[in-house]
């Protein structure tokens, strides 16, 4: 006699689609191809370029109404003159270990071609120990600017360039 209960149902209907894939290798091979074929195009859908992830405005951010891109209007540009200030007066410290201004350096953004270029670069050889003037936007476009930093030695030419809306230190040029 069969059990009528839930479970005994549930069991009746699922064991025999649970083995008919078992009653040849070729009925295996397939539903694992099957199977396999079907988790690719899912990972394939989800990976779509127009997918984008959701996620949650972290407080005090600007919400997705709010925001200038919703808005049309482009994001504002930030300044690019307390970046290029912050960057000439961790450059200009001769009296730290290589240690220390590097660390400097790097709370300062530089790109990747400027870390490796400055690489060499004896702290104690900098011609300059601090900043002594305001610094002076000289030209910016879209994604670049160029920012004179007048210092205690020569003055310091600092090209800067713009991603995602966050300037990064792309060269100096002291003497500039």
């Amino acid at each position: 006699m069969r059990s009528t209960t839930t479970r005994g149902v549930l069991w009746e209907v699922i064991a025999p689609v649970l083995r008919w894939p078992m009653r040849s290798p070729f009925r295996f091979f397939s539903v694992v191809v099957g199977i396999v074929f079907v988790i690719w195009l899912i990972a394939q859908w989800s990976d779509a370029p127009d997918a984008e992830p959701a996620s949650q405005p972290e407080r005090g951010s600007v919400s997705a109404e709010q925001s200038p891109e919703a808005t049309g209007s482009p994001a504002p540009v930030p300044d690019p003159v307390p970046l290029a200030t912050k960057f000439v007066t961790a450059w200009a410290r001769p009296d730290l270990t290589t240690d220390e201004w590097w660390a400097g350096i790097n709370a300062a953004r530089p790109d990747e071609s400027l870390a490796q270029a400055l690489g060499t670069t004896d702290p104690a050889t900098v011609p300059a120990t601090k900043v002594v003037g305001a610094a002076k936007v000289l030209e910016q476009n879209d994604g670049e600017a160029r920012v004179e930093v007048t210092t205690d030695g020569p003055k310091v030419i600092v090209y800067l360039t713009l991603v995602d809306n966050v300037w990064y230190v792309a060269n100096i040029l002291p003497g500039g």
